[in-house]
């Protein structure tokens, strides 16, 4: 299996709940949702066209946060603009909205970083992506959207980490210590006797995984992950993994 690796990274990022209103709280790493869009974006598809290419069948990602990072909420000043003459804030209607941001723990010299594995069953599309991601230097190619890691003011980039082979595990009980998000159906126990060299702040969050052409959540696409808000990657026994040829283990966001 060809395995896709690059970074997210940013100074601040905000990945919305799907049921926030008066208040716009954010999951703590990006759902499978948001990584389906950010790629579909540097392909260039339009919005909503790409929900059957990035299906649960058709597509396979894995993220891990690799660099601690803490929420803070914001007061934010948003504007009722419905015609382009309103963009100078002439329209008088001002709505503060708490908005919840994550930051790294040193905002000065750190940056929200993410790593994403992508494994897509359509040889052509594996190699698009290697050929965006691919460039010299701190770079990367786009046929549409630039970068944001959520909300288009979190701007950010992408650090392109290569290609890896990855062999699938499945059916039965792994020991091993697993680099990305654990589907909570997939995870047996946590190795907490292998947990005392490192600080762990370990997170439940149930995260959208796809939509349908509505734009809706298709059924059964909410699923609980497993994940460290300090970076770390978790011990733990799992009934399915996929073993990479750098040696790192990941679960698929499924």
């Amino acid at each position: 299996m060809k395995v896709i690796s690059f970074y997210l990274k940013g100074k601040m990022a905000h990945f919305r709940r799907f049921y926030s209103n008066s208040s716009s709280l954010t999951y703590s790493i990006p759902p499978r949702t948001t990584l389906a869009g950010i790629i579909a974006g540097l392909l260039g598809r339009e919005r909503d066209s790409y929900y059957d290419l990035f299906s649960l069948q058709n597509c396979r990602l894995a993220v891990a946060a690799v660099a601690p990072i803490k929420k803070s909420m914001q007061k934010l000043n948003l504007l009722k603009v419905e015609s382009v003459n309103e963009l100078n804030a002439s329209s008088g209607f001002h709505t503060q909205t708490a908005t919840e941001f994550i930051f790294p723990f040193n905002i000065r010299n750190g940056c929200v970083a993410y790593q994403v594995w992508f494994h897509h069953k359509n040889a052509d599309i594996m190699d698009q992506v290697e050929n965006l991601l691919d460039q010299k230097g701190p770079t990367y190619g786009s046929r549409g959207i630039a970068l944001a890691l959520g909300t288009a003011y979190n701007l950010g980039w992408i650090e392109y980490a290569g290609v890896l082979k990855g062999e699938d595990y499945a059916d039965g009980k792994y020991h091993e210590v697993i680099h990305s998000v654990i589907p909570r159906e997939n995870l047996v126990n946590i190795g907490l006797k292998d947990m005392v060299n490192n600080e762990y702040r370990l997170v439940r969050e149930e995260l959208p995984l796809e939509f349908d052409q509505n734009r809706s959540i298709t059924a059964h696409s909410l699923k609980n992950m497993i994940f460290d808000m300090n970076g770390n990657p978790i011990p733990a026994e799992v009934t399915r993994y996929v073993r990479l040829d750098n040696r790192q283990c990941i679960s698929w966001m499924e």
